[in-house]
């Protein structure tokens, strides 16, 4: 395969995630721009300063965005919600594997148990070693 296959192959693999990168670059930078643009109006046509002025900056640049930044809002949402999709698509990938691991591990320990458990009872008690009904060791003849 040639250098310019593979690196062709790479960009189709990045493609979709450098462009969910830059749709929420720009829709944060829009987001603080229009802030501070408001932020910056009120400063210059209102007597607002400190904490009011960053009150009102904030809640009239969010009204303003809902409404101008709608397109630039969804297409974020559409690359968050594949994020977080694929995240979770791992995760239950994840969960079967080990639940089927799992299956297959009682299944295993299963018959070990069958085993142990008939080497168990057909040996007893032989060596003495086990505490007695009494709460003593050994033997008693």
């Amino acid at each position: 395969m040639s250098d310019r296959q593979s690196d062709s192959q790479s960009d189709k693999r990045d493609g979709p995630r450098r462009s969910g990168i830059v749709t929420v670059i720009v829709f944060t930078a829009l987001r603080i721009g229009l802030f501070l643009g408001v932020w910056l109006l009120l400063q210059i046509i209102t007597p607002l300063r400190g904490l009011w002025a960053l009150v009102v900056a904030i809640v009239l640049s969010g009204v303003i965005s809902a409404f101008a930044l709608n397109r630039q809002r969804s297409a974020m949402g559409e690359v968050v919600g594949r994020f977080f999709g694929g995240i979770n698509d791992r995760i239950d990938a994840a969960s079967r594997a080990e639940d089927d691991s799992d299956d297959q591990g009682q299944d295993q320990s299963g018959a070990e148990r069958d085993t142990v458990g008939n080497d168990e009872s057909a040996g007893g008690d032989e060596s003495g070693d086990e505490p007695g009904s009494d709460g003593t060791r050994g033997n008693h003849a």
